[in-house]
């Protein structure tokens, strides 16, 4: 027999079994080791993906800024603050202008007799635009102490500017573990344009599934690597937030991403009840307030399948019925309602038949109208019907109170329809629209039991909104810095092509406060409109009207504007320091020295200082230099000296020359004139355009 047919003939079990014969004669791989390799083949780029990512995850890169930054131990408690960086984390691909959230600050754990409540929302729930200290929440502090005068109120406001109801969620559910006793939900305006939104620069996708699963890739330290390495410009750098935000211009009043921003609102709102119940944690969920009457529909019309015919009937019926709304309502409304037989979903057509209705006295079939605009907006900043519908649906599916703001607010308006008195401009609260809001939290808490509860008789007792927006500081700078900034949203090219009568208004508000201003004043709030005379945040113009006056010695109306501006800034903060500072100087000045609660006032801020200086300020020289001169206020001169030599070597220009003054008074005062000689000659050498200054100082010295 030949080899060949040897070979034929043999049998499998002869052959080895992991290395038969292929038929061009070499080894094969078996179906076992095939198998194998193709496991190993898949599993090593994610086995090698991982490795990279715990590197990265070890270097620092990944994960997502909790909302929550503990500081340090402060009074035998941990003190912690909401956290600019955790709010910031939703906007992955607009960090050039992330949306902001006040830096309210909290003990762990909670001290005894304090009620603790969290405000959880966007940029209304904010306060915007408002300051921090006439926010909403600064409102309800007051009434719910009012209420409560047995009680420590204190209010954690997580509304964060440009966020949809995932970034609320998530947020709330991590503050949850710092001992809330009552949740309060204004949230679901931002569920198309904000952060995590439908129709998003920054979208997560349209289902809560999908954006959850957006969230946790965003995390990965591969996507921040990545993303780090390849940023270039951001289409966001020199836009409003609002603009940077928009990542489909327009949504139609058909478009099935209206009913998956009401899902996304009523499923995200649903899960923040049940983690509140989860963590027996009381909960109340509020209706969405916005300006009906005084805002037009921002998004452009789509007419684009009309014909040439329709489309000059259209115009030349909608510029009549323009006409007529002052000299014929009839008439208008008989052109306008033609109109929509042309295009039923042209908002702006809505809107001017809500006007019409308004003007011929019929208020509840113009409400329909303004809302039917609201609903067909192709740009819907404000929520509509569908989404506050869903809102409604999860509290009362989960069993929980609605508070209806919205229904308050048109209680409170003149003609049953929401407008400028109340909202400053298509979701944000005036003045007494932040008031109305934290009155309506409180009413609601009358229907309450257990330890949410508010007696009835006692909010009958609550005082006016004046009387409070007055024990708060609300005055005419507040109100200008105000105007001024939404005069500039309003003079942004597409809200000023579809509102020009909202930047005339704040315009005209801006320009009738300002003429009743000295000319010194005027030239204060130029100098606070320049971008330089700020930092990462615009600071109150209280402080700096109240700078000025302090400068013309006028300490009597300078001290209720720097209290002010200390309740509009961050506790923990320099500037906070500062307005203290300011304020205790006012007192030293008017009286000839400190009283005792101005005393107890600067022992607390000498104790926040130095707090500070170990666990928050990177950059101590102002910090020092406040320490320093609040010694000096409590008659302190000796104390102050070795705390401002430190802060001189931290300071540069204008800010070391005033610490210095500070420090050769001290030398002048514990009798070192020696010393005092000293440091005005080294500034005379040395310091430049600010010589004169040091020469002042020598002049001042004693002789000996």
């Amino acid at each position: 027999m030949s080899e060949k047919s040897k070979s034929a003939g043999s049998s499998p079990a002869s052959v080895n079994e992991t290395t038969q014969e292929s038929p061009e004669g070499s080894p094969s791989i078996s179906r076992r080791r095939r198998r194998l390799f193709i496991v190993v083949t898949i599993l090593l780029p994610i086995v090698m993906l991982a490795g990279v990512e715990v590197a990265l995850r070890l270097c620092g890169v990944g994960g997502h800024a909790p909302i929550v930054n503990v500081i340090g131990e402060f009074k035998n408690a941990q003190l912690a603050t909401l956290s600019i960086e955790g709010a910031a984390s939703y906007f992955d691909r607009t960090q050039s202008t992330p949306g902001s959230i006040g830096v309210y600050t909290f003990s762990i754990p909670k001290p005894t007799k304090t009620f603790r409540v969290l405000l959880a929302g966007a940029s209304a729930v904010k306060g915007y635009p408002q300051p921090m200290g006439l926010a909403n929440s600064a409102f309800l502090s007051e009434m719910l102490s009012d209420v409560w005068p047995d009680r420590n109120v204190e209010i954690l406001n997580l509304g964060t500017t440009a966020v949809a109801t995932f970034p609320v969620l998530d947020m709330l559910t991590q503050m949850l573990e710092f001992e809330p006793d009552l949740v309060v939900i204004y949230a679901g305006h931002n569920e198309f344009f904000g952060a995590y939104g439908v129709g998003s620069a920054q979208t997560g996708g349209s289902t809560p599934a999908s954006i959850r699963l957006t969230r946790w890739r965003n995390g990965l330290g591969l996507v921040k690597a990545f993303a780090k390495l390849f940023a270039g410009h951001q289409e966001s750098k020199g836009k409003a937030l609002m603009e940077a935000m928009v990542g489909q211009s327009s949504i139609a009043p058909d478009s099935p991403l209206r009913e998956a921003a009401a899902r996304n609102a009523g499923y995200h709102i649903g899960q923040m009840i049940q983690r509140c119940r989860n963590a027996n944690v009381p909960v109340m969920v509020c209706t969405l307030s916005s300006n009906e009457k005084n805002l037009v529909p921002v998004g452009a019309v789509d007419l684009s399948k009309l014909d040439e015919s329709d489309l000059s009937r259209l115009g030349q019926l909608v510029k009549t019925g323009i006409s007529n709304i002052s000299s014929d309502t009839s008439l208008a409304i008989q052109d306008l309602e033609a109109s929509l037989k042309i295009a039923p979903d042209h908002s702006r057509v809505q809107f001017l038949l809500g006007n019409a209705y308004l003007a011929a006295g019929d208020n509840k079939t113009a409400a329909t109208y303004f809302q039917r605009a609201i609903d067909c907006d192709t740009m819907p900043w404000r929520a509509p019907s569908q989404t506050n519908e869903q809102i409604v649906l999860a509290a009362k599916s989960h069993g929980i109170p609605i508070c209806d703001v919205r229904q308050a607010f048109r209680d409170a308006s003149p003609d049953g329809i929401i407008g400028r008195y109340l909202m400053d401009d298509h979701v944000h609260f005036s003045l007494r629209g932040q008031e109305l809001l934290a009155r309506t939290i409180v009413k609601s808490l009358t229907e309450f039991s257990g330890p949410c509860a508010v007696d009835k008789e006692m909010f009958q007792s609550l005082r006016e909104w004046q009387e409070y927006a007055k024990r708060l500081g609300a005055n005419e700078y507040e109100r200008y810095a105000v105007a001024h900034g939404l005069r500039n949203i309003f003079g942004v090219p597409f809200m000023q092509a579809s509102n020009p009568e909202a930047y005339a208004h704040w315009d005209g508000v801006c320009k009738q406060l300002l003429q009743h201003w000295p000319i010194s004043f005027q030239r204060v709030a130029q100098e606070w409109q320049d971008p330089k005379s700020h930092r990462s945040v615009r600071r109150p113009l209280s402080a700096f009207v109240a700078r000025a006056m302090i400068r013309e010695k006028d300490f009597a109306r300078a001290k209720p504007l720097m209290e002010t501006a200390t309740r509009n800034v961050p506790k923990y903060s320099t500037w906070n320091i500062e307005y203290v500072y300011s304020t205790l100087l006012c007192n030293h000045e008017m009286k000839g020295r400190l009283d005792d609660d101005s005393l107890v006032l600067a022992r607390e801020t000498i104790e926040r200082i130095r707090f500070m200086l170990r666990h928050v300020e990177k950059n101590p020289g102002l910090l020092l230099r406040y320490c320093g001169r609040i010694h000096q206020l409590c008659d302190e001169w000796k104390e102050s000296i070795p705390i401002l030599e430190k802060a001189r070597k931290h300071l540069w220009d204008i800010e070391k020359v005033a610490c210095d003054a500070a420090l050769v008074e001290a030398y002048i005062r514990t009798e070192d004139n020696t010393k005092a000689r000293a440091l005005a000659n080294e500034g005379i050498k040395n310091a430049g355009q600010f010589t004169p200054h040091y020469q002042r100082f020598l002049n001042a010295i004693p002789p000996g």
